[in-house]
């Protein structure tokens, strides 16, 4: 039985292991805003999403942890202008790759969104390493099992669009959103961020407090949700040991109410 198991799970593996991904397209207010990737990129008029490598993340301690390798401003930089209380939708199918659809490429895991405050002049220059961040959103397994279960992460994987809330009395200004999927059915966890610039605007006075705010890296240890819990099980720790597992903690911090 057990090596009917360990068949099993490293079969559902190898399609998930040969592809990842990231944010395409982001629709703010009716208004459609490119990223950075190649297949989408408008070199004229820029992005607001920060530059990213297609692989995710493997140590919760990487320095690039907030927004990816390289985690920069793209040259042509820029801020998309938002409603306190908006939806931020988020498209990670590549429109070039159409047979089949390559949307992200993982189903298994949390999705979370962060935000961060900048300084009027812009977010370009911002620490990102620093405790800046607070969480907005997140999203889990919704139903069943860990193996068989419904995830959230599984609607994006299958073409959906990342749906994303802002906070409603978000005091005006300039911010960094920070969205990540984090796939843990490989075994050692896989962590994609992605981070956009935006301008939110309405009368809203909310701000997290100073112990309200995390870090990037600092805010995952390893092993609360986002790794395995012994050195060497890799993916049996979620195909074998969690298979009938039905509740996951979501990493990091609580959602900041607002």
């Amino acid at each position: 039985m057990q090596s009917l198991r360990s068949v099993a799970w490293l079969l559902a593996i190898i399609p998930q292991a040969l592809s990842h991904g990231g944010g395409m397209l982001y629709t703010i207010d009716g208004v459609e805003h490119t990223g950075t990737h190649a297949s989408v990129l408008n070199k004229v008029t820029g992005s607001i999403q920060r530059v990213w490598t297609w692989d995710g993340i493997n140590e919760v301690s990487n320095d690039h942890l907030a927004c990816r390798h390289s985690g920069e401003p793209y040259d042509i930089s820029y801020h998309a202008p938002t409603k306190a209380g908006s939806t931020i939708n988020v498209n990670y199918t590549d429109p070039l790759r159409f047979n089949p659809p390559w949307s992200f490429g993982h189903g298994y895991g949390p999705m979370m969104a962060y935000m961060a405050a900048c300084p009027d002049s812009g977010c370009e220059t911002v620490n990102l390493t620093a405790p800046i961040w607070f969480k907005i959103w997140e999203a889990g397994l919704l139903s069943g099992t860990w193996t068989t279960g419904h995830w959230a992460m599984a609607d994006v994987m299958n073409g959906a669009t990342l749906n994303i809330p802002t906070p409603k009395n978000l005091k005006k200004g300039k911010y960094i959103l920070r969205h990540e999927m984090i796939s843990i059915e490989t075994g050692q966890m896989q962590i994609f961020p992605n981070c956009i610039h935006l301008d939110v605007r309405g009368d809203g006075s909310s701000v997290p407090k100073k112990d309200e705010l995390v870090s990037f890296p600092g805010t995952y240890d390893g092993y609360a949700g986002v790794s395995w819990e012994m050195e060497g099980q890799g993916s049996e720790w979620f195909w074998v040991v969690h298979q009938y597992d039905t509740f996951y903690t979501i990493p990091g911090p609580e959602v900041w109410k607002g």
